[in-house]
């Protein structure tokens, strides 16, 4: 609608998101917004997919002005869900550290 293309499964770039911040402004007259929804390829392994649409993550940022401020996700808490997040992200589950946070969850 403004001219601007984005992959809608992608991440944001800083351009997009400033570019974004004034949109939003324009539109809503507000400095401060919430994207929330991630897509989940452009999300940590452990991030927890959406569960009506796993092509989202349950994640958001917030912004003020067209700059992220700080970023959270709810985590995956499933071992059998984080071991096949470690898989589809190409990650190796033997990787230093991995192991004992894999086994938290068990």
């Amino acid at each position: 609608e403004a001219g601007f293309e984005t992959d809608p499964l992608g991440d944001l770039d800083t351009e997009t998101e400033r570019r974004l911040g004034l949109l939003v402004k324009e539109r809503y007259k507000t400095d401060f917004y919430i994207l929330h929804r991630y897509p989940l390829a452009v999300r940590p392994f452990y991030t927890m997919p959406a569960v009506d649409d796993p092509k989202y993550s349950n994640s958001f940022d917030v912004f003020i002005r067209g700059e992220e401020i700080i970023s959270g996700a709810q985590r995956v808490h499933d071992k059998d869900l984080l071991l096949k997040r470690i898989e589809e992200c190409n990650i190796d589950p033997n990787a230093i550290g991995l192991q004992n946070y894999i086994n938290s969850f068990r």
